[in-house]
């Protein structure tokens, strides 16, 4: 939600540095931003529709120009921006096609041109109806870079129009169907203001078998392929956010982080690893992995709008291994805050919440089938580390860019966002910017 910023009106000066007898403001009422589903779409359609009349205008201008009377300049090539690609419109119209319909449609004073009177109307028209199209459809961009240009002051004209963009993508994407808040927002301008784009976040759980875990090579439990993954079942709802985003020539950088360490952090201290797990062997799987992630991603598929990416498409993609970050003083510090005192950080609801979610996955055909199931009492500790492991994460993701915006992919998504945003930030002021691949749990 964007909300309006305090104002202080300053009276007289007094020795605390504040104005005497200041009044705070009232807060004027939050705007909130509005989920319009398809929206990145629609501006794409009013966009290629314009494109299609100014073709269509220059056609027409063109064959005019070969033979018309009168000083008219040489019709300029139309730019790729809309805004530029508006104006050449409007210059179609008020340079060439209107002076062509006077002098055609100008009583025994008329002039016959090689496009007919009837055909400059139509094309004219369609061009003039284009464009109001094209306004209609980033009226509510329009409206609300208004509002982030007066909430938050001293970006760029372009800045703003970018950021709400992506606002309106993400606000009829995300599950949660809240507003973003104040800190996604200002996360957004920070991005976009400083290189262009804004900077998404995605965790992907790695394909595993644990079935072969008992095997003569337990590595192989980490799976090299992600068909079948709990990545391939996300795939198509993901897409739909980076398709919103493209549509509206939203540029994202995209860092995916391969979760890999979850056996190390909480898994193994409660159901020990097997003895003969060779880890070389199991890093340089993980180390497959990456190159697989990614390649998934962006791998073209065929779709009835032709070839596209199956998740991602632009140069701006970063994949790693958490197992190959080394984590810094303060993620271990924050893992360690959490293990000694979860109570402080996370209500015992929680606690059972998540051992509710992590006894069904020992279940038949479920994500630990072939492991050993632990006691409620291990189970219980391995829960904490879990809890402990993801503080830690959410400081991971803090230091390696405090301007992203996480795209939550995991159930129950409130839960996992504070499960995060301890690590993010201890203070709770400025918890983790998420948007929510599933809808919240009830409280």
């Amino acid at each position: 939600m964007i909300t309006e910023s305090l104002v202080y009106y300053a009276v007289a000066g007094d020795p605390t540095g504040r104005q005497a007898g200041a009044l705070l403001a009232p807060p004027r009422p939050p705007r909130a931003v509005p989920r319009i589903p398809g929206v990145g779409e629609a501006l794409a359609q009013a966009r290629a529709l314009l494109r299609r009349r100014v073709d269509e205008a220059h056609e027409a201008v063109e064959a005019v120009l070969a033979e018309a009377p009168g000083p008219f300049p040489d019709v300029p090539a139309a730019p790729e921006d809309r805004r530029a690609l508006e104006d050449h419109a409007q210059a179609l119209l008020h340079t060439y096609l209107d002076p062509f319909m006077a002098m055609v449609f100008n009583g025994e004073k008329s002039v016959r041109l090689p496009v007919s009177g009837k055909r400059l109307k139509k094309v004219s028209r369609r061009l003039h109806d284009a464009l109001e199209g094209c306004a209609a459809a980033h009226r509510p961009v329009a409206r609300l870079a208004e509002a982030l240009a007066d909430e938050h002051p001293g970006c760029r004209a372009t800045t703003y129009e970018r950021v709400s963009a992506a606002l309106l993508v993400l606000a009829a994407w995300d599950a949660s169907h809240r507003s973003p808040a104040k800190h996604l927002t200002e996360s957004l301008l920070r991005s976009v203001e400083r290189d262009g784009r804004i900077r998404l976040g995605l965790f992907v759980c790695p394909p595993v078998d644990f079935t072969r875990i008992s095997g003569d090579r337990p590595e192989l439990y980490v799976r090299d392929h992600l068909h079948g993954s709990v990545l391939s079942r996300l795939a198509g709802r993901l897409r739909e956010l980076f398709r919103g985003l493209e549509d509206a020539q939203v540029e994202v950088d995209l860092r995916t982080l391969v979760g890999d360490t979850d056996e190390d952090d909480y898994l193994w201290y409660g159901v020990p690893a097997p003895a003969h797990l060779d880890r070389v062997a199991l890093d340089a799987r993980r180390e497959a992995l990456v190159s697989a992630v990614a390649e998934y991603l962006t791998e073209e598929v065929p779709s009835a709008r032709g070839s596209r990416p199956r998740v991602f498409r632009g140069a701006a993609l970063t994949v790693q291994r958490l197992s190959a970050m080394a984590p810094s003083t303060q993620c271990r510090d924050v893992y360690a805050s959490v293990l000694a005192d979860p109570f402080t950080h996370f209500d015992r609801r929680d606690i059972e919440a998540e051992m509710a979610i992590m006894r069904g996955l020992w279940e038949p055909g479920s994500y630990y089938e072939g492991l050993p199931e632990p006691d409620d009492a291990t189970l219980a500790d391995i829960v904490v580390r879990k809890f402990a492991t993801y503080a830690m994460q959410g400081r991971l993701l803090r230091e390696l860019e405090p301007d992203l915006v996480l795209v939550q992919t995991e159930r129950p998504p409130l839960l996992r966002a504070r499960m995060l945003s301890v690590g993010w930030d201890g203070t709770g002021r400025s918890p983790l910017p998420t948007v929510d691949f599933f809808e919240p749990e009830d409280g």
